[in-house]
């Protein structure tokens, strides 16, 4: 087999990194298309429905800590919580 010259080693690196990168990416990616209303149907189907837990999931769209302070203060347990910010975060 023959060596690679400079050129073809840099190719190889490159292309290897870059094959590298999109499959970390793909692996470290958050649920596709998850909305605010992803989250109030979630909370919904848990039994806790209402406008409070839909503006709860508004502010998931902007920040998963102000989902979860808010969910809190409505009694909603932890886990459930947690699921439903994750399902509002975009």
């Amino acid at each position: 087999m023959r060596k690679l010259n400079g050129i073809g080693k840099r190719l190889a690196v490159i292309g290897a990194a870059t094959l590298a990168f999109a499959g970390a990416s793909a692996i470290a990616a958050t649920p596709a298309h998850a909305t605010p209303g992803d989250c109030t149907a979630y909370l919904a189907a848990q039994g806790f429905g209402g406008v409070e837990y839909g503006l709860a999931c508004t502010l998931g769209d902007l920040s998963y800590t102000v989902c979860s302070l808010k969910l809190s203060l409505l009694s909603v347990p932890p886990a459930t919580a947690d699921v439903a910010c994750r399902l509002a975060a975009v």
